[in-house]
């Protein structure tokens, strides 16, 4: 297939007759339009359940927020291809390339323009965890977090937000690897979401109950969203917010939810 340039184009609208040009130009400008619509879009998760999750036999990404994204890309009708990769290189796909989706992803001050903000897709609510048998640690305020070894997920907005508090971390590529630290006594603390947490321990063999919550941070606790690339067509972001706005109001966004809150 012949790729036709600008310069040509022009050319050939100078040489049509005047009704001729206004129809080329309609044309054109349909056309251009739709292509940014035909793009095939690269979605981009992290292993985070239950949110999202592949299962280890089969392979499908799943949770409860991949089923929420799925459904708006459905109602969008966007094709798109979907992977999993450790936190750090998903963060990093999401600034650099165009037409890519991140999910779930925290929202914050620091990732405000680094991105295209669709909806909340998930609740959040964050803790510090800590063994139950280490009844000493003790956390009243943020400032208190600072005396103890505390694990975290690099590029993660947990992380980003005790790095602004001046908390020293012990950076991680997964959550699986702190909970496994702190049951080695590694580290004194780890922030993760209260969900989260419970599949985290299950999935890794783990007793849940062999941990409590120290601190909410409340900060944090505001949801997980889905986002764009800032090369991403504005259109795109629009139709997934549209369709977003319609699973919640229809109450599909409540049933997917509901399926994990079992």
């Amino acid at each position: 297939m012949q790729i036709v340039g600008v310069a040509s184009i022009k050319k050939m609208e100078r040489e049509m007759p005047h009704s001729t040009r206004e129809w080329f130009v309609g044309w054109w400008m349909v056309a251009a339009s739709a292509c940014s619509w035909c793009q095939t879009l690269n979605v981009v998760t992290e292993e985070y359940p239950p949110y999202n999750f592949q299962d280890a036999a089969s392979k499908k990404i799943s949770g409860m927020a991949t089923e929420v994204v799925q459904e708006v890309l459905k109602r969008a009708n966007l094709p798109y291809t979907l992977g999993i990769y450790p936190w750090a290189r998903a963060y990093q796909i999401a600034q650099d390339a165009p037409n890519v989706l991140i999910y779930s992803i925290g929202r914050n001050e620091q990732r405000e323009t680094l991105f295209k903000w669709v909806d909340a897709i998930a609740p959040y609510d964050v803790y510090l965890y800590r063994l139950k048998s280490r009844p000493d640690i003790e956390v009243a305020q943020v400032a208190d977090i600072q005396r103890y070894r505390v694990g975290a997920v690099r590029d993660d907005v947990r992380a980003q937000y005790l790095e602004k508090a001046q908390v020293p971390l012990d950076l991680v590529v997964s959550d699986g690897t702190n909970a496994n630290k702190l049951a080695l006594r590694r580290i004194d603390m780890f922030p993760i979401d209260e969900l989260a947490m419970v599949a985290l321990y299950k999935r890794e063999g783990l007793d849940p109950e062999s941990v409590v919550k120290v601190f909410k941070l409340e900060s944090l606790s505001a949801g997980l969203y889905m986002a764009f690339s800032l090369k991403t067509s504005d259109d795109i972001v629009r139709k997934c917010r549209l369709a977003l706005a319609e699973i919640k109001k229809d109450g599909t966004f409540e049933k997917i939810r509901s399926k994990y809150l079992k």
